[in-house]
């Protein structure tokens, strides 16, 4: 599967001479540009996400234990 650019995403959702004017289509292109732009951003990467889970992970397990001293008692 072929990844499409950015530019190639946004002339193919908004081609010119369809329903818009150029002007339009030139327009939505570079909202729609901003936009993934904005999000891609945001957006966490693998590593930040391997470290959260595995703070979750370690958290759990301390709980755990925490909860086994309390069993035994």
């Amino acid at each position: 599967m072929k990844n499409e650019t950015l530019e190639e995403a946004a002339e193919y959702n908004y081609p010119n001479g369809d329903i818009w004017t150029e002007e339009q289509s030139v327009i939505r292109r570079l909202a729609f540009k901003n936009g993934a732009k904005w999000q891609a951003e945001r957006m966490f990467s693998e590593e930040d996400l391997q470290e959260a889970f595995y703070a979750h992970n370690q958290s759990w397990i301390d709980y755990e234990r925490w909860f086994e001293q309390f069993k035994k008692k």
